[in-house]
């Protein structure tokens, strides 16, 4: 799959990932949490991938800097992750979780954004689509 594919299927797949924690069906819940960690480790070594394949490509060096930087956030997510769902499981009452719960969307929702970001930029410089605009 090329590389533009990769990070639009991240895009849909980090989108699908928040829309099923936000979800709340009666009895369902735990089976949409444990799909939201499954996404979440798909999109961890999706990311990786993906930096590794942009770093071989002559592409701008700005949006190799973008996918490196979404690739740290991703790595950091599950650490959130792991003690939001250990707080979950075994209500632990972590001190301060609306803080980490807190840190882990807005880390999401910075992936989203970024992973859009190169998806539409490499997208774009990979079939020439865009030309400098200096005189």
């Amino acid at each position: 799959m090329s590389i533009w594919k990769q990070l639009y299927a991240m895009v849909w797949l980090a989108f699908l990932q928040i829309v099923l924690v936000t979800v709340d069906v009666p009895g369902f819940k735990q089976h949409l949490v444990y799909g939201h960690t499954t996404l979440g480790l798909v999109i961890v070594a999706l990311a990786h991938y993906n930096n590794m394949q942009i770093k071989k490509t002559n592409a701008p060096n700005r949006l190799k800097r973008i996918a490196k930087s979404t690739a740290i956030l991703v790595t950091i997510q599950p650490i959130f992750g792991v003690i939001i769902l250990l707080d979950l499981m075994f209500r632990l009452n972590v001190p301060l979780i609306g803080v980490i719960t807190f840190f882990h969307l807005i880390t999401a929702l910075a992936i989203i954004t970024q992973v859009a970001s190169v998806a539409t930029a490499y997208d774009m410089w990979e079939e020439k689509e865009y030309t400098s605009s200096k005189t």
